[in-house]
C-alpha cells in the first residue's frame, strides 16, 4: 500500500485526474510525510488551491507554510494530522478559507480548501451589528425579545437581562420564558397587560403598551413595550418580535415638568389677577391728582408764578402718562387672560374697520394704505382688530417726514415647505401676513426686543407711546398659535411677518 501512495501523481496522471483535480471548485492539496519524519510537504495541488491561496507553485511546499500559524493549532496523531476542520485567511487574495484535512494513510493526507469569504463578511456585519445592538441596548436602557408563537419559546436580549436587573451569571441561570418575564411584571399592572397580550398576535398590527416592572434587585421601572407579529411561512415559524424601553427617568422627568408647569400657571394666574386688581386700584387716586390737578391749574393760572406752573404741568404731564400705562397694562392683563372667543373672522372686515378708525391721521399724514385681499380665519375678532390697528398705527406713527408715506398689507398661504422651515406642524394651513412701510425703520439687532412689553427705541419726547403696543401684537399672535417676527433698516422703513394657521385646534 505504501508502495502505491508513493508516487500518487504517476497514477493521477495515467488516468487524467489532474484534469478532473482543476475541474473541482474546492481546493485540494495532497500531503505526503517529509523523509525525516518532521512535518509534510505538497506532492499534489489543483487550480483552485492556487487561486483561493495566491501561491503560484504549491508543489514541494510545506504544510506549515501553506496553512501559516494555524497549522500549530493541529495535532498529530501518530505522525498523522488530525481529521480536523479550521479556517484560514489568505491575504493575497483576500480570502477566507475552511481547511478540511481527512487522513489517507499514516503518511498522506488530503487537505480540502472552501471558499468561505462572503459567509465571513457576513458573519463580521453581523458581529458589528450586534456590537452596535448591544452598545444601543446599554446606552438607551432597552431590550428585544423573539417570541415562537407554536412552540411559546422566548429568547431575550442581553439588554433586556439587564433592564430586569439580572447579572451574566445570573442570565446564564435562568433561562427565558414567558413565565418569568409575567413574573416580573408590577402585580398592579399584570392583569391590564394580560389582557392586552393576544393583540399582539395581530398581523400587521403594531402593539404598544405601557405599564411597570419589578426588576430582580426589587426596584420599581416604568417600560414601554412594542411588539410586531409576524405570521410566519414554510421556512419560519410564526413569531412575536419586540423591544422593551425603560422609560422611568422619562416618566419622572415629565412629572417634575407638569408639576412645573401647574406651578407656572398658578403664578401666572396670580399675576395677571395681581397686573388686573392693581392697575384698576391705581386708577383712582390717579383720576384725583389729575382732576385736582387741573382745578389748581386753573384756578391759580393767575396766581402762580413761571416756576409754579411749570411745576404743577411737569405733575400733571407724568400722572397722565402714568395714567396712560396702567391703562395700557390693564389691557395687556385681559389680552392676557383671553382664550375663548374664537370664530369664523374675515379679514377683510377687521381690515376694513381699522381703516375707518385711521381715517383722520391717515388723511393728516397723506399716507397711503394698500391691502391685499384675505381670506377668513377662525380667530378673535377684537385680538386680530387689535393687532392690525396697532401695527398700521405703528407705520403712521413712525413715518418718514422727507417722503410719502406708503404702507402695505400682503397676504400668502404658506408651502407646506415652508412650514416646516418655520418648524410648525403639518396638520393645519398657514398664511403669512407682511406689514410693510418707507418709515423711519430701526437696527435690525433691535428687532427681537422691540416685542418687549414697556421696550422703546424712540425718545418720548420724539414720539408719544408707552412702548406696549408692540407687546400686545406679540401676545395676540401667541393666543393664535402663530409666529411674529420684525425686520428693518435705519432710514429704510419696517416689515412685520405674521404667520397664522387658518383654523384652530379644537
Amino acid at each position: 500500500m505504501d508502495n502505491d501512495m508513493t508516487d500518487l501523481k504517476k497514477i493521477f496522471h495515467s488516468f487524467g485526474i489532474n484534469h478532473l483535480l482543476n475541474a473541482s471548485t474546492s481546493g485540494l492539496l495532497l500531503f505526503k510525510k517529509q523523509a525525516d519524519g518532521d512535518g509534510y510537504e505538497c506532492t499534489v495541488e489543483n487550480e483552485s488551491a492556487r487561486r483561493m491561496t495566491g501561491l503560484k507553485k504549491l508543489n514541494g511546499a510545506s504544510w506549515d507554510s501553506i496553512a501559516g500559524k494555524r497549522a500549530e493549532n493541529m495535532a498529530a496523531g501518530d505522525g498523522v494530522i488530525s481529521g480536523l476542520d479550521f479556517e484560514s485567511y489568505f491575504a493575497e487574495t483576500s480570502t477566507w478559507c475552511r481547511l478540511s484535512n481527512t487522513p489517507v494513510n499514516e503518511n498522506h493526507f488530503l487537505c480540502t480548501l472552501t471558499d468561505i469569504t462572503r459567509y465571513k463578511e457576513i458573519e463580521n456585519k453581523e458581529d458589528i451589528v450586534l456590537e452596535i445592538l448591544r452598545d444601543a441596548e446599554k446606552t438607551v436602557q432597552f431590550g428585544t425579545y423573539i417570541w415562537y408563537h407554536t412552540s411559546q419559546q422566548v429568547e431575550w436580549s442581553e439588554g433586556l437581562y439587564v433592564l430586569l436587573g439580572y447579572s451574566p451569571a445570573e442570565a446564564n441561570q435562568c433561562p427565558a420564558s414567558i413565565d418569568r418575564y409575567i413574573e416580573h411584571i408590577h402585580p398592579d399592572d399584570r392583569e391590564r397587560v394580560l389582557a392586552r397580550m393576544p393583540d399582539s398576535f395581530e398581523i400587521d398590527q403594531p402593539s404598544e403598551l405601557e405599564y411597570r416592572v419589578i426588576t430582580l434587585t426589587g426596584q420599581e421601572k416604568y417600560i414601554q413595550s412594542r411588539s410586531l407579529y409576524h405570521p410566519g411561512d414554510d421556512a419560519n415559524p410564526p413569531k412575536i418580535t419586540g423591544c422593551v424601553v425603560d422609560v422611568t427617568s422619562i416618566k419622572r422627568v415629565r412629572s417634575q415638568l407638569m408639576e412645573k408647569v401647574e406651578e407656572l400657571n398658578r403664578s401666572n394666574g396670580d399675576l395677571e389677577q395681581f397686573a388686573y386688581v392693581a392697575s384698576h386700584d391705581l386708577q383712582e387716586p390717579l383720576r384725583k391728582i389729575v382732576s385736582f390737578g387741573e382745578r389748581l391749574e386753573k384756578k391759580g393760572k393767575e396766581t402762580l408764578d413761571e416756576e409754579m406752573g411749570m411745576y404743577l404741568d411737569r405733575i400733571l404731564n407724568a400722572t397722565r402718562r402714568m395714567q396712560s400705562m396702567i391703562s395700557n397694562l390693564l389691557e395687556f392683563s385681559r389680552l392676557t387672560r383671553t382664550r375663548q372667543g374664537f370664530e369664523k373672522t374675515d379679514l377683510n372686515i377687521i381690515a376694513k374697520g381699522v381703516l375707518s378708525d385711521l381715517e383722520l391721521i391717515t388723511r393728516q399724514k397723506e399716507a397711503v394704505i394698500r391691502i391685499d385681499e384675505m381670506p377668513t380665519i377662525e380667530a378673535i375678532p377684537s385680538q386680530i382688530a387689535q393687532l392690525f390697528q396697532n401695527l398700521l398705527s405703528n407705520s403712521l406713527k413712525f413715518t418718514n417726514e422727507a417722503i410719502l408715506p406708503v404702507i402695505t398689507v400682503q397676504s400668502e398661504e404658506l408651502s407646506p415647505t415652508e412650514q416646516i422651515n418655520y418648524g410648525l406642524p403639518s396638520d393645519r394651513a398657514y398664511i403669512r401676513l407682511t406689514f410693510s412701510d418707507n418709515g423711519i425703520g430701526f437696527d435690525d439687532d433691535d428687532a427681537s426686543r422691540i416685542f418687549t412689553i414697556f421696550q422703546r427705541l424712540r425718545g418720548r419726547s420724539e414720539y408719544e407711546g408707552a412702548g406696549i403696543g408692540l407687546s400686545v401684537c406679540k401676545k395676540v399672535v401667541e393666543n393664535h398659535a402663530g409666529i411674529i417676527m420684525a425686520s428693518a433698516r435705519p432710514g429704510a422703513g419696517a416689515t412685520f411677518t405674521i404667520i397664522l394657521p387658518l383654523t384652530q385646534l379644537s
